[in-house]
């Protein structure tokens, strides 16, 4: 039986804490903030899959959802190193 975590990050806060919570784990799996596997995290039994799904290119994605009513915070963390590692389908922020 698969074991999946999915994170709903609402709000500035939420959003912040979530962005620093995807920062650790992908220093914890060997993951680079593009997405992609460092060379020493190719090998092993760890479990990337709990936390990420792999696209189609290869690429580890979080399973997030970033909710906000204002987009300050999402475009921080879209600007920031790591907010190519989101998959933009999962952003919702309020118009």
């Amino acid at each position: 039986m698969p074991r999946e975590i999915i994170t709903l990050q609402v709000g500035q806060c939420g959003n912040q804490v979530g962005s620093e919570f995807w920062k650790q784990l992908c220093k914890e799996h060997g993951i680079t903030p593009d997405g992609t596997l460092e060379e020493h995290a190719t090998s092993g039994e760890d479990r990337k899959d709990v936390f990420f799904y792999q696209a189609d290119n290869e690429r580890y994605i979080p399973r997030a959802c970033l909710v906000d009513l204002e987009p300050k915070a999402i475009d921080y963390i879209s600007k920031s190193p790591y907010g190519g590692l989101y998959n933009p389908e999962n952003v919702f922020i309020s118009k």
